[in-house]
């Protein structure tokens, strides 16, 4: 077994045991190292002792879940190892800079800690190049698609007829405010508020937002164009009635799909509904595993356009998890070939309504 495998391998347990004590022999034994060597090879790649990792890990596990559920911070800290709340506070707050009873707040930004996985290539003698790829509640340094270079003109502007069959349907409902999120070049966008709608728009490029702002004054129409984060949406509580997504939330992992979610859920009114894509376990480059793995329903995208991006992949039983607090009016299966005619990826294009309480 390769050494890259082994590290994978051993991050792979403490993932796995991050809730229970953690056996140093086991991860030494895994690495086929001592102890002493284990601790040495940690702080030489990741840049930081194997119990710090456990350390940030855990508490990246306990603000998702904080965030996502009313836990007690009591019954967390004592789940994850810690002797009271207290010192559990504190250690939370030494990473997030925040109390656990603040990190709640849905309106305060996080930066989690990435469970990582390491990719490995070795030319020559001696140079080593590492690479590290990640997953927390946002998309892995990754600032957008690069619009920029984008070559076809056609992909930015042609509205889809999911986008179509949306606005009329929410049209006719009597609906008035909108979200894009994930805008892109703001094609969605532009077509909602021509409908009428009164539309907010955001997207993590700053080139595509800047783009839609130039698109929008020159069609005369008012977009509130933003650059954001989809994990952190900067937007007050049931601000619209609806929310339009188009292959967009996919890049996250499950732990960051789960924020995203959330976000959905509080912006979007109550009784107000979501258009959601997901990417399908069905899709081949899940099924086949041709990237690294993150999680149980994620891989790290080696592709070019998309290098380095964690791709969250679902399916039915996920989704129903996911939308506890939506109605799920309809759900359509179906898949495309990639440009390389090599990826087959199917998706799930999803329409519900935010349960009224």
């Amino acid at each position: 077994m390769k050494w890259d495998e082994r590290l994978n391998m051993a991050i792979d347990c403490i993932e796995e045991y991050l809730e229970n004590e953690i056996d140093m022999n086991v991860i030494a034994g895994i690495m086929c190292q001592s102890k002493d060597s284990l601790q040495r090879t940690f702080s030489l790649i990741l840049d930081m002792p194997i119990s710090e990792y456990i350390r940030k890990r855990r508490m990246t596990l306990a603000a998702v879940e904080l965030r996502n559920s009313d836990v007690k911070v009591i019954d967390l800290a004592l789940r994850l190892g810690y002797e009271s709340p207290e010192s559990f506070t504190r250690s939370f707050k030494e990473i997030f800079g925040v109390t656990p009873s603040a990190a709640r707040n849905k309106n305060i930004q996080l930066t989690l800690f990435p469970r990582v996985t390491c990719l490995l290539t070795l030319k020559g003698e001696i140079k080593m190049e590492r690479k590290f790829a990640g997953i927390n509640g946002q998309a892995i340094n990754w600032k957008g698609f690069d619009w920029a270079a984008w070559q076809n003109p056609q992909d930015v502007t042609k509205v889809f007829d999911n986008c179509i069959t949306a606005a009329k349907k929410w049209k006719d409902a009597g609906y008035k405010t909108v979200l894009d999120l994930g805008a892109g070049m703001g094609h969605n966008s532009i077509y909602f508020a021509k409908q009428g709608f009164a539309v907010s728009a955001i997207e993590i490029s700053d080139f595509a937002v800047d783009y839609l702002k130039k698109w929008a004054e020159r069609e005369n129409l008012e977009i509130n164009a933003t650059v954001g984060d989809m994990h952190s949406l900067p937007y007050s509580d049931n601000s619209f009635d609806c929310l339009f997504e188009y292959h967009t939330i996919r890049h996250s992992g499950t732990a960051g799909i789960k924020m995203i979610i959330s976000e959905i859920e509080r912006v979007v009114k109550p009784g107000g509904e979501v258009y959601i894509t997901f990417l399908s376990k069905d899709s081949n480059d899940f099924t086949e595993k041709w990237y690294p793995q993150i999680d149980e329903n994620s891989l790290i995208c080696q592709t070019l356009a998309e290098m380095g991006v964690p791709h969250y992949y679902a399916d039915l039983s996920d989704i129903n998890g996911l939308l506890a607090n939506f109605d799920v009016e309809s759900i359509l299966h179906r898949g495309y070939y990639s440009n390389d005619s090599k990826v087959k990826q199917k998706h799930y294009y999803v329409t519900g309504r935010k349960k009224i309480r």
